[in-house]
């Protein structure tokens, strides 16, 4: 097998292998997002070096997304007091994450995007701009085609023009240290993202 081994529990595919699993990962979780695992084979199949190598420049360039790269934090149920969060004044970015699962949703958040069709493929669209993962860029593909004749027209008129901008202009949002921003007001921490809401 030509392919080496990344990480501890990384299993290096052939180049057919990993073009088979992405097919199939990829047609699975275009047909059911909730299919996390799907979900998460499609990105592990379809991010290709280079894509991983600029990730990886982009925050060794900013000096949060360096120290995010050396302490590896997780946000979720074990690393974060929920009621705790629940608690912070309303508006704060805390709050509002209180009321979300995953960290993807913290682009829902910034972004001001709900989470119906028309949210997530605004959302997997500036992903795709920013990070430049393939798997963004195709799951906003295939999710605009899904959408109503109303949302898509709005999606291309709209949504697109302004996540496009938003994404190419934002400080990355993975060097971004989400859990130290959680009692700042939404829209503080939205300037400190440069980010503009839609209006």
């Amino acid at each position: 097998m030509s392919a080496k081994k990344l990480y501890d529990a990384h299993v290096p595919l052939a180049p057919l292998s990993r073009l088979l699993l992405g097919i199939g990962s990829a047609a699975t979780a275009i047909t059911d997002p909730r299919r996390g695992d799907m979900v998460a084979a499609m990105g592990e199949t379809t991010a290709i070096t280079p894509v991983l190598e600029n990730i990886r420049k982009r925050m060794e360039s900013d000096i949060v997304g360096r120290r995010l790269l050396i302490e590896k934090p997780r946000i979720s149920n074990e690393t974060i007091d929920r009621k705790w969060l629940s608690q912070l004044p309303s508006g704060t970015l805390g709050k509002h994450y209180s009321e979300y699962r995953e960290t993807h949703d913290f682009a829902h958040i910034a972004l001001e995007q709900r989470t119906n069709m028309l949210g997530e493929v605004t959302v997997k669209y500036f992903e795709g701009i920013q990070y430049g993962l393939p798997m963004c860029v195709t799951g906003g593909i295939f999710g605009g085609a899904r959408l109503l004749t109303k949302n898509r027209q709005e999606l291309l008129e709209r949504n697109l023009p302004w996540v496009a901008e938003q994404a190419s202009k934002a400080r990355f949002f993975m060097a971004f240290d989400w859990e130290n921003h959680f009692e700042k007001q939404l829209s503080d921490v939205q300037k400190e993202l440069n980010i503009d809401p839609l209006i």
